[in-house]
């Protein structure tokens, strides 16, 4: 098929040194053309310069000796905001056709996240094929079109594989975007839909029997208000009176009894010597008293016992009447 002369000029709008990969930068195993950035999903890359395209200049080669691996380039470039554009691959030819996929991606966000669910992805295509933008029916074309949402687009290009015969590589060259209105609309991308709840186990037969028994059950009558129970009066404290003291009875001393004075018996006579010294005569063994002078020691001794006679008389009885007064004072 016919190809372009120069396919980096217009209406690409990737920067020439980007699109042809004719300027580069660092070294192996980061050694990258101009304007494009690596990353690697698995496994270990080498990316490295090599001088074998159809294109001519430099070609980028990709490359593990005896591993798998998935990875690429990316580059973001300004855009017409809402417009539609087609990136193209000229040039990605394996050693291994069979063992190397090669896919294009568009993120119309620009972002530069290659696991970003914003990005909209072209076709895979592993198998034969150098030029991976052959026109319908000529052969295989991973072209992908999407419409930019601000003034920024950035385009993907992914190498997958899986799988390692020995000394593999891929060699790349000529990625180009080019404005094209055929673009479909963009489609936002789906929210990832929240893991769904647990379906709860249905209930028992028997709860559903008591739910349907109860749900046949006519209404219960709406039920009315109680009144609110009054407070119950609380009990007034009634002051405890103070008992009285119990007087406390004294008991009444046992009065000891005076002795009552013991009557001394008149005496019937006299001592012989009381005689002698009144000067008496002794006539059958008793005294008679004999003189004015006998006579008076007698009636003095009678006088002094009346006396003492009268005196315990009226001392008993105070004593008694004190007694008696002391006894109605104490009841």
């Amino acid at each position: 098929m016919a190809r372009a002369q120069d396919p980096c000029g217009a209406p690409n709008v990737l920067p020439a040194n980007s699109c042809n990969f004719e300027n580069w930068s660092g070294d192996p195993p980061r050694s990258l053309p101009e304007g494009w950035t690596p990353f690697v999903l698995s496994g270990d890359i080498e990316y490295a310069r090599d001088d074998h395209s159809y294109f001519g200049g430099g070609t980028l080669r990709m490359r593990n000796s005896g591993s798998a691996f998935k990875g690429g380039i990316y580059t973001s470039v300004p855009v017409t905001p809402g417009a539609g554009y087609k990136a193209s691959v000229w040039w990605g030819a394996p050693n291994a056709p069979d063992l190397f996929g090669r896919q294009l991606g568009l993120d119309p966000t620009g972002g530069t996240d290659p696991n970003s669910p914003n990005i909209i992805w072209g076709p895979m295509h592993f198998g034969d094929g150098r030029m991976l933008n052959y026109n319908p029916g000529e052969g295989p074309n991973i072209d992908v079109r999407a419409r930019p949402d601000g003034d920024r687009m950035t385009v993907f290009f992914l190498v997958d594989h899986p799988s390692s015969s020995g000394d593999n590589f891929i060699y790349i060259d000529v990625i180009t975007l080019v404005p094209d209105e055929s673009a479909p609309a963009r489609v936002a991308p789906t929210a990832t839909p929240e893991p769904p709840t647990a379906t709860p186990e249905p209930p028992p037969v028997v709860e559903v029997a008591a739910a349907a028994a109860v749900a046949a059950a006519p209404a219960a009558a709406a039920p009315t208000d109680t009144p609110s129970p009054s407070p119950t009066p609380q009990p007034t404290s009634t002051p405890t009176a103070t008992p009285s003291p119990t007087p406390t009875v004294t008991p009444t001393p046992t009065l000891t009894p005076t002795p009552s004075p013991t009557w001394t018996p008149w005496p019937t006579a006299l001592p012989i010597s009381f005689i002698d010294r009144a000067g008496g005569a002794l006539e059958g063994g008793l005294a008679t008293p004999v003189g004015e002078e006998g006579v008076n020691m007698v009636t003095v001794s009678l006088l002094a016992l009346s006396a003492m006679s009268a005196a315990g008389m009226l001392l008993f009885g105070g004593s008694l009447l004190r007694l008696r007064r002391r006894r109605r004072n104490n009841f």
